[in-house]
């Protein structure tokens, strides 16, 4: 480092040496030389950094207000997709009398079935096992373990999901089950019941844990049982677990 120094030192001096000799118009002329090769080019130089310095400054102030603005939309389009979302859930089943909280679904139990949903409330929010979760599209299970922050919620792709229903348009009654793949079924029927294709199966009062009239699936499979005693429907339930974001967790309603 000071072997640089000096030989910039001795640079200068003999720049200021070659400048000083000769006689004024002489000097004039090496001045005006030096000015065009070295003064100008550096000064040139010099603004050009400065000005890549503000414009560096600048990219990062717009960078940081896109990523505000970004984040912003992202939270402004969440909001939309809610009140879209409660706008549907109002048209799909009536909420009057009950008393219900919303939470977000923050993770998944299994991914094969989605057997479970972990949620954002729990104690906190007055949640309590066994209550009933619903979505905007339908019924989704009910809540089987409860801690301060967080709860879990069996869904109807759990093997061990049971719900009493029935047939909205011709009110046979039946019990909605899930097999280890997954299927759902509408099973329990007589054989000769008033059953068809696009059917929709809902809720009824004969479940002890949810409320009658919630829209579950739609049938679009009937088959007779080995047995021959009865007839099964395979039911398309209207949530899908996959992608669901938010749910509806019933804490009280008038039976």
């Amino acid at each position: 480092m000071t072997a640089k120094r000096n030989i910039t030192a001795g640079i200068l001096l003999t720049l200021c040496i070659v400048l000083i000799l000769g006689n004024d118009q002489s000097r004039i002329r090496k001045a005006q030389f030096v000015g065009r090769t070295l003064y100008l080019p550096l000064t040139s130089s010099l603004n050009y950094l400065k000005n890549l310095s503000e414009i560096y400054e600048n990219n990062q102030y717009l960078r940081r207000e896109l990523f505000l603005a970004q984040n912003e939309l992202r939270q402004i389009q969440k909001e939309v997709e809610h009140i879209e979302n409660w706008e549907e859930l109002q048209e799909n089943i009536d909420l009057t009398g009950y008393d219900f909280v919303v939470s977000d679904v923050i993770g998944t139990g299994s991914f094969l079935n989605y057997e479970t949903l972990t949620i954002d409330g729990g104690r906190n929010k007055g949640i309590k096992v066994n209550q009933p979760v619903i979505s905007e599209k339908g019924l989704v299970g009910k809540t089987v373990a409860v801690y301060l922050n967080y709860s879990v919620v069996q869904t109807f792709g759990n093997k061990y999901f049971r719900l009493g229903a029935l047939d909205r348009r011709s009110r046979v009654h039946g019990i909605v089950k899930t097999t280890l793949e997954g299927k759902v079924y509408f099973e329990m029927i007589k054989v000769g019941s008033d059953l068809k294709i696009d059917d929709m199966i809902e809720s009824s009062k004969l479940s002890s844990i949810y409320p009658p009239g919630i829209p579950f699936g739609k049938i679009v499979r009937i088959e007779q049982t080995s047995e021959g005693l009865f007839m099964r429907a395979e039911i398309e339930p209207f949530v899908n677990l996959a992608n669901i974001e938010s749910v509806v967790v019933l804490r009280a309603y008038e039976r």
